[in-house]
């Protein structure tokens, strides 16, 4: 019996040292890592944008953008932090815009992706087909950049989210205005429309009748199933109850939902501008 409560005692102390080393490692070493990472991500303002001189931080939902000023106050550029889901976790990154909204960097902070596969994001050859892109630039995938083979859902991915967090500052802070579509001005019909998705182009049907949407059918799309089915029906749904586009995109699958309200955009504007 002493033997057994020596061991019990023994294992407790061993438990309650071994923590406090652990608790006092993790206290020591956090503010160094942190101070690091503060450190290279000023590196890389300096390198992006030699000329800045002050910035202003704003986070917008899931993103964070530092907006970078000269002496003289004038904005000289953007750097966005971003996560966006990939194939096997989250990847982090930078994207860095200059004064007029086109990308001049892109910077991936960290990522779980497949060596040899999906950490194909990190290379020259992908990331140089964003440089020079703007909100201009639709984006789209395999006319204005590429996804890799083998890495479909990886590229995909950032490929999306490239989009759409260029979309978010050229909106947010160059001015640029989304186009607002009053629903009920739109004629009875049919229409057809596209969007880019995560994983290419989605397609639509939009019915409309008596000032209101009544159906909204995708007739195709190549996403990832798994995230695909947090978006549809949903934000089909939505739309209709709300008989609005701006709906909540916040279901997993972000660049597929607004892949969808992208195409349904589409098909009323093509209407709007038949009837005009």
């Amino acid at each position: 019996m002493r033997n057994i409560l020596r061991l019990s005692l023994t294992l407790v102390v061993v438990g309650i040292v071994s923590a406090a080393l652990l608790t006092g490692m993790y206290n020591l070493t956090t503010p160094i890592i942190a101070e690091r990472k503060e450190a290279e991500y000023r590196e890389s303002l300096q390198c992006c944008f030699p000329d800045f001189d002050t910035f202003e931080t704003v986070e917008l939902e899931e993103d964070k953008f530092d907006l970078l000023y000269d002496q003289d106050g004038d904005l000289v550029g953007i750097m966005a932090t971003a996560v966006q889901q990939g194939y096997d976790g989250d990847i982090t990154y930078n994207l860095a815009f200059d004064g007029e909204g086109k990308i001049i960097d892109i910077i991936i902070i960290s990522h779980s992706e497949t060596p040899g596969v999906g950490e194909v994001i990190t290379t020259d050859d992908f990331q140089e087909q964003f440089i020079g892109k703007s909100y201009e630039d639709p984006l789209t995938t395999g006319e204005d950049v590429d996804t890799v083979s083998g890495a479909t859902i990886s590229t995909s991915s950032m490929i999306g989210s490239i989009r759409r967090v260029t979309g978010v500052a050229a909106e947010s802070f160059l001015g640029v205005e989304s186009e607002e579509i009053d629903i009920a001005t739109v004629p009875d019909g049919v229409y057809s429309g596209s969007a880019p998705g995560a994983g290419g182009p989605i397609s639509v049907e939009v019915e409309v009748s008596g000032g209101e949407i009544i159906r909204i059918d995708v007739l195709d799309q190549n996403e990832t199933p798994t995230y695909y089915i947090e978006s549809y029906p949903l934000i089909p749904e939505q739309i209709i109850a709300d008989q609005n586009l701006d709906v909540d995109t916040k279901t997993g699958a972000t660049l597929s939902a607004e892949g969808i309200i992208n195409a349904v955009r589409d098909a009323l504007s093509g209407a709007l501008e038949d009837g005009s």
